[in-house]
C-alpha cells in the first residue's frame, strides 16, 4: 500500500484531520521526544539513504501532532544513520502536521485487535491521500521512481511489537507500517 496513489478527485472527497504546513529542518524532526524514542525501530532503506544524501528530502512529510511521520519515517531513518558517519548532515524539510490525534477515539473500542486493525487502516488512508495530494516529485535525479523506493521499504522488516507511547499519540508506528516506505 505503501506505494499506492489515488486520483485527486478521490483524495479530495476524504475527510483529513486539521493540519499545519511548517518549514523545519530533520535535525528539528529527529530532536523530538516521540521521534528520537522510536526511529530507529524503522528499517533503514540503505537505497534510500544514498538518494538522500545525493539528493536531499523531496516530497513533504505527513506527522502526528507530537511530530512522529506517518509519511516519512524511512527518510527520517536515513537521515538518522547518515548522521553517524556526517554529523552536520541536515536538509530542510516541509511538513504537513495534524494539529490533534483524531485516531485516539478507536482506543476506546475494547477489542485490542480490531482496534489495532482499525488504527492500521486509518493511517494507511490517510497516507495515501496524503501521497495522492502533496507528493509532486515522482522520480529521483537519477530516474529512479520514488514509489520504487517505497515499495523497497515495504519489503523490509519492520519493529512494530514495541512502541514508545509518550505523549497523546500514543501509536506513532504500531502496526500502522508508518510507511514512507521511502519516497522522497
Amino acid at each position: 500500500m505503501a506505494s499506492d496513489r489515488i486520483g485527486h478527485t478521490s483524495a479530495n472527497l476524504v475527510g483529513v484531520p486539521p493540519f499545519e504546513v511548517r518549514q523545519v529542518t530533520t535535525d528539528f524532526i529527529l530532536s523530538q521526544p516521540q521521534v528520537a524514542d522510536n526511529i530507529m525501530r524503522v528499517p533503514l532503506n540503505e537505497i534510500l539513504m544514498l538518494s538522500i544524501k545525493d539528493n536531499g528530502i523531496k516530497n513533504p512529510l505527513l506527522c502526528m501532532k507530537q511530530w512522529y511521520p506517518l509519511a516519512g519515517s524511512q527518510r527520517i531513518r536515513a537521515v538518522a544513520e547518515l548522521k553517524k558517519e556526517y554529523p552536520d548532515f541536515n536538509v530542510n524539510i516541509t511538513i504537513h502536521r495534524f494539529l490533534e490525534d483524531y485516531h485516539n477515539c478507536f482506543y476506546l473500542w475494547p477489542d485490542k485487535e480490531f482496534r489495532s486493525k482499525a488504527i492500521a487502516i486509518y493511517f494507511q488512508t490517510q497516507e495515501v491521500v496524503f501521497k495522492s495530494l502533496y507528493y509532486k516529485e515522482t522520480e529521483d535525479v537519477d530516474g529512479t521512481l520514488m514509489t520504487e523506493y517505497e515499495d523497497i521499504g515495504e519489503e523490509l522488516k519492520w519493529k512494530r511489537d514495541v512502541v514508545n507511547r509518550r505523549g497523546s499519540s500514543a501509536s506513532a508506528n504500531s502496526n500502522t507500517n508508518s510507511s514512507d516506505t521511502g519516497d522522497k
